[in-house]
């Protein structure tokens, strides 16, 4: 037996001793993997517990670990304003094309001019007879799929935050007609993110016009990154999952230092990438 890292970059312990005759797949916090059936190190209701793998059930937390740092993540204004051109149009009498908010009121339309005048981002709302937005280094593929992602949040999100602690993000865009074309690109974005370790909950809710594309996350690295970019509108001194993360994960090197269930084998790596590497809870 040892404790390892595993192929999905979970904290888990393999035991040579369990049958391989099954793959089993889960969904954790919008995260999907399969593997055959193993130990695990799972967090349940603040405890930590070794389960077989094909036990794992719902309000279980696993340990996702990884070796990179978000820290350096800069704004790509030009990844951000594909957000703004997301709903295009033909404008027969001009013979331009023209791009929009769909359902928007003027209230809105002023909160969200007022909020890109304090981040000073140029780009602007305005009212005709259709809404119109208006225009006033090398970047990573992570960095621009942030940059939409920031952009999305901007024109249709909602940040849930109490007291200046931001607990988690909310997307819902409206996706009618020739528009069902971004479902593919707003899908390969969110694969991609989370294939770097950035996490969010996918749901497509039909309605009558077409489906809401609806993004949601508590991912406490990825709402750092947004905090850093809205400062200038609101100031957030807490992550809520980055807290509970740490304290959690305290108590995770506490109970590998001193369960005698955890095999010396893998021990001290397993231990050493903890205290050094980012870790995530994600939670079925």
């Amino acid at each position: 037996m040892n404790i390892q890292k595993d192929n999905n970059n979970l904290l888990t312990i393999f035991n040579e001793k369990i049958p391989q005759t099954k793959e089993y797949t889960y969904h954790v916090s919008g995260y999907t993997f399969s593997d055959f059936d193993k130990w695990i190190i799972v967090l349940h209701k603040k405890e930590w517990k070794i389960i077989s793998l094909k036990n794992l059930g719902d309000n279980m937390s696993v340990v996702y670990m990884k070796n990179t740092s978000s820290k350096k993540i800069i704004l790509d204004e030009i990844s951000m304003k594909q957000a703004f051109w997301l709903f295009d149009s033909f404008d027969e009498i001009s013979g331009q094309t023209y791009f929009f908010i769909p359902n928007m009121s003027e209230k809105e339309m002023w909160e969200k001019n007022q909020i890109l005048e304090k981040l000073h981002i140029k780009y602007r709302l305005k009212k005709t007879d259709k809404w119109i937005i208006t225009d006033g280094i090398a970047f990573t593929e992570t960095e621009k799929r942030i940059s939409l992602l920031f952009g999305l949040l901007l024109l249709y999100g909602k940040i849930d935050a109490k007291k200046n602690e931001l607990s988690s993000i909310k997307i819902q865009i409206p996706l009618f007609g020739q528009y069902g074309k971004h479902i593919d690109i707003l899908d390969n974005s969110m694969i991609k993110l989370q294939e770097h370790g950035f996490f969010m909950k996918i749901n497509k809710l039909p309605n009558k016009n077409g489906i809401v594309y609806q993004i949601s996350s508590n991912d406490y690295e990825l709402l750092e990154i947004f905090a850093q970019w809205y400062e200038a509108v609101e100031k957030f001194e807490k992550i809520t999952k980055r807290e509970f993360t740490q304290e959690m994960k305290t108590k995770l090197i506490e109970c590998i230092e001193t369960n005698p269930e955890i095999p010396q084998d893998g021990k001290a790596e397993v231990l050493k990438q903890l205290q050094e590497w980012t870790i995530k809870l994600l939670t079925k």
